[in-house]
């Protein structure tokens, strides 16, 4: 939700703290790129540690992030009070989704995931809703204030939850080379949002590369890799791991241009953008709907279809991206795109796993919040050479995804159906 929440605020955020284009790109992006970079290390630590204990300091320190960033008096304490959440969000998500494994035997775990990844895709949309409501009625720092109201109701429920998840102290090696991956992570980010300067941009691409290309090097050299290369064997993991991160791309991107088009454009207040995004997640309700009323066949497939749904709505929204019907026919092409794309690819890519189950699934998370980062920097990339930036953006995504469907659809997923995956997402359980 977090990825989102403050997106109907960036009109009035940035005339408070007189915020660049580059600026307000980094304070979406801060987030989403420091969880998602770090959360394969905090998988570690939190193994190491004890999950629970682990997912305590990340709720602590998400909610203090969210106090510093709505009491910020400055764009640059207002971006690092973002990766202080980010940071958070990197310890809790994989403490969450161990616990989550560890309480369901292993024939319900697909669906959990399942489930799992459906509340994470539909917090995007609901970010928007919320983010709109709270813009409208109390300003923009009440998006950061009413994280401390969830932190302290997560904190309740995870203190009462009763569970326990054996640690490995022996794990938590090597985690270091976690803080390698976002740093060469966000200097490829800066380097798209520096494009109005070549030579700089070059200069922060370079390094991003080099410092990435270590990350590999001194992540195969050791008996514990961050990054398992096992994971990336299996065809349909890897349409998962694409899938989730185009998703990421796509998604976000989208929330974020959109909402501050029909701020702009149209006049509209937060408020009332924040219900027209409504039509994402109910259209994510109807394809389940639909889903669950045919066969299961392969995952990929499902995923396929779901890409292509995407490229659509992406297709729709870059050649009117300032119309109001082509928003949310795209918002609604979207909808029922992710349907099919995040279950699915939450489920596939725990699948058969073995002992890198977990590994597996913080893979997944960090390529889809590295996906919204990449997709975030875009825009301001674009804009140093051309004026639609919304629109270009959208149809270059949409090339994406058609190149990713088409991949999809032609990968050969041997036995594994999306039985236990879209169809178990039934309320009959």
């Amino acid at each position: 939700m977090d990825a989102t929440i403050l997106a109907l605020a960036v009109p009035g955020m940035s005339a408070d703290l007189s915020m660049s284009s580059g600026a307000i790109a980094w304070v979406m992006a801060g987030y989403v790129l420091t969880a998602g970079s770090l959360m394969i290390a905090g998988g570690r630590i939190a193994q190491a540690v004890g999950y629970p204990r682990v997912m305590t300091i990340g709720l602590i320190l998400f909610g203090l992030a969210s106090a510093v960033g709505g009491a910020a008096h400055v764009g640059w304490l207002l971006i690092a009070a973002r990766v202080g959440q980010g940071l958070g969000a990197a310890m809790m998500t994989p403490a969450a989704m161990a616990r989550l494994s560890a309480s369901f035997p292993q024939e319900g775990r697909a669906k959990a995931y399942g489930v799992f990844g459906m509340i994470m895709g539909s917090g995007t949309a609901l970010g928007l809703l919320l983010g709109g409501v709270l813009t409208q009625l109390a300003g923009w720092r009440a998006c950061m204030y009413v994280n401390i109201a969830f932190v302290a109701v997560a904190l309740v429920l995870s203190v009462f939850a009763g569970d326990r998840v054996d640690r490995a102290p022996g794990h938590g090696r090597g985690w270091w080379r976690g803080l390698i991956l976002a740093v060469g992570a966000a200097l490829l980010i800066q380097a798209l949002t520096a494009m109005e300067h070549p030579a700089r941009a070059a200069a922060f691409g370079g390094a991003g590369v080099l410092v990435i290309g270590a990350f590999v090097v001194l992540d195969r050299r050791t008996g514990r890799p961050l990054v398992p290369a096992v994971l990336f064997r299996d065809p349909t993991r890897r349409v998962a791991y694409g899938a989730l991160f185009m998703w990421g791309i796509a998604t976000i991107t989208t929330f974020v241009t959109a909402s501050s088009v029909l701020q702009h454009e149209h006049g509209f207040a937060p408020l009332v953008v924040g219900a027209l995004f409504l039509v994402y997640p109910a259209m994510i309700q109807l394809g389940l709907f639909v889903a669950r009323r045919f066969d299961g066949g392969p995952v990929t497939r499902s995923i396929g279809i779901g890409l292509a749904l995407i490229c659509a709505g992406q297709a729709v929204y870059a050649f009117d991206p300032e119309g109001l019907a082509a928003t949310l026919g795209a918002l609604a092409l979207m909808g029922v795109g992710t349907s099919q794309v995040m279950p699915n690819a939450n489920s596939a890519m725990n699948r058969h796993a073995g002992p890198h189950a977990g590994v597996a699934g913080a893979v997944g998370t960090t390529l889809q919040q590295l996906g919204g980062s990449v997709g975030l920097a875009v825009p301001v990339a674009l804009a140093a050479v051309t004026t639609p930036t919304a629109g270009v953006a959208a149809g270059i995504t949409a090339l994406a995804l058609s190149v990713g469907a088409v991949l999809a659809f032609l990968a050969h997923p041997g036995a594994v159906t999306t039985e236990g995956t879209a169809a178990d997402l039934s309320p009959r359980g």
